[in-house]
């Protein structure tokens, strides 16, 4: 699958973003799912059924927690575990 194939790549925060902090972990992450699986993708997921603009930006793409049903619970600029 090539770069330009999820629907959220213009929007995506994790995508769009200079990353200082862990790059060579970032870039993986990048490489996996933006460029690869998107579809595997927390954030594609999460902004498939909520939308891009309630997806936190503290969330990313391999965080494999119970994200969707604390988005409508929380609101978007909630942290999990809190």
């Amino acid at each position: 699958m090539g770069c330009c194939s999820c629907d959220f790549n213009a929007e995506c925060h994790f995508l769009n973003c200079e990353t200082v902090y862990r790059p060579l972990t970032t870039a993986c992450a990048r490489t996996k799912y933006c460029q690869g699986d998107f579809t595997g993708c927390t954030i594609y997921q999460a902004a498939k059924i909520h939308g891009i603009s309630k997806v936190p930006r503290y969330v990313s793409p391999g965080d494999k927690y119970e994200l969707h049903s604390r988005i409508v619970e929380n609101g978007p600029l909630s942290r999990i575990g809190r």
